[in-house]
């Protein structure tokens, strides 16, 4: 190997880094202040980097908001899949579902801030630039989802109904188990156990 690709290869790493330090510093701020009100100099600032040299790495603020969401999907959807692909039937699948999107979600709580900040994870590009993208990645973990629903009516497990209504009912409860989790006032945060409790007498028929 060259010497020349080594450096490009530290060069590289350290590019990826720096990316990586941005986005963490600008999913906190906009989680805090939303789209609008976030400014690229305070995630500069914060970031410990020049804005000039932020624009090095993302054109604007735009791009970089987009760049926080696209950047979560790719684990977000992996981990969907790897749970619909175990063996489990499909009302295990569904509360295996409900507890990794909390480990998720705890795992990168000002990513949940700023989807919440949104209103539900179904609209969270309200007031800030809209992308395809991203709202497909939305529709394709709300099919997957859907399609749960529909294994587990097919098999008598889980209850009727119109299979994409109950996923964004599914996604519903996380958010609210959310809500509850990242509150920094009022009551203690509701115990996993709920949230389980609660997705398995919304959605799985109960043996006879």
């Amino acid at each position: 190997m060259s010497e020349r690709s080594l450096r490009e290869q530290r060069r590289e790493r350290r590019r990826e880094l720096g990316r990586d330090q941005i986005l963490d510093v600008a999913e906190e701020v906009f989680a805090r202040k939303g789209f609008h009100d976030a400014s690229l100099r305070e995630i500069a600032e914060l970031a410990e980097y020049s804005v000039g040299a932020v624009y090095g790495f993302f054109t604007g603020k735009d791009e970089l908001y987009r760049e926080i969401f696209l950047r979560r999907a790719t684990v977000f959807l992996g981990g969907m899949k790897e749970v619909f692909s175990s063996p489990h039937p499909p009302q295990r699948q569904l509360l295996d579902l409900a507890e990794w999107q909390v480990g998720f979600f705890r795992a990168h709580p000002e990513y949940g801030r700023l989807v919440l900040r949104s209103g539900s994870i179904a609209s969270a590009l309200t007031g800030a630039p809209s992308d395809g993208e991203i709202l497909a990645n939305f529709r394709q973990a709300q099919e997957m989802q859907a399609e749960l629903f529909r294994r587990g009516q097919r098999t008598g497990v889980l209850k009727g109904g119109d299979p994409h209504l109950l996923a964004r009912m599914f996604s519903g409860l996380v958010s609210a188990f959310q809500a509850s989790e990242l509150a920094e006032e009022g009551p203690v945060p509701l115990p996993l156990t709920t949230l389980l409790e609660t997705v398995e007498a919304a959605f799985v028929i109960a043996e006879s």
